[in-house]
């Protein structure tokens, strides 16, 4: 009976990883009592250690924020794209859309000026010289605008026009 009690059975290789891992996290947190405990440089290392956390956590923070503000901004242009989806099954006045077309063909061709643009019922009318490239981008952009429902191109091809 009291041999017994001397003699332990071997580690099987499960448990050893698991005695490992409690004696290096025993040395571990003996290491770190020390590190902050010890009378002479402890109160600095604690102030130090305090002030880093701090700043972490301010950082997050301020991060956590920018990630609010930016989900917010996503879902408010997501529902303001549903609005003009809703808004532009509906009909758009003559006045707006020309606005509209007005602003299109000026932010696609140098020259907006040489077109003259007549709506009615949606249906956009254009009149005027243009280069042929010039002429395909112009009635490409108009397409994509809501409330469009054809295109009458009465543009001028201007490399063909007499001098």
């Amino acid at each position: 009976m009291g041999e017994e009690m001397w003699h332990k059975r071997p580690l099987s290789i499960s448990e050893r990883p698991k005695k490992l891992l409690y004696l290096l996290s025993g040395v571990a947190l003996g290491v770190t009592a020390a590190y902050f405990l010890e009378p002479r440089q402890a109160a600095r290392r604690r102030a130090v250690a305090r002030d880093k956390t701090m700043s972490a956590l301010r950082r997050s923070i301020g991060q956590s924020g920018k990630a609010v503000r930016h989900i917010r901004n996503r879902l408010g242009g997501m529902i303001h794209a549903v609005g003009n989806l809703v808004a532009s099954a509906g009909s758009v006045s003559d006045r707006r859309l020309e606005s509209r077309v007005r602003s299109v063909i000026g932010r696609t061709i140098p020259h907006p000026q040489h077109i003259d643009v007549a709506i009615h019922d949606g249906k956009v009318c254009l009149r005027g010289n243009l280069k042929p490239h010039e002429t395909g981008l112009v009635i490409q952009a108009i397409e994509q605008i809501p409330g469009v429902r054809s295109i009458d191109n009465q543009v001028l091809d201007l490399s063909a026009a007499p001098h």
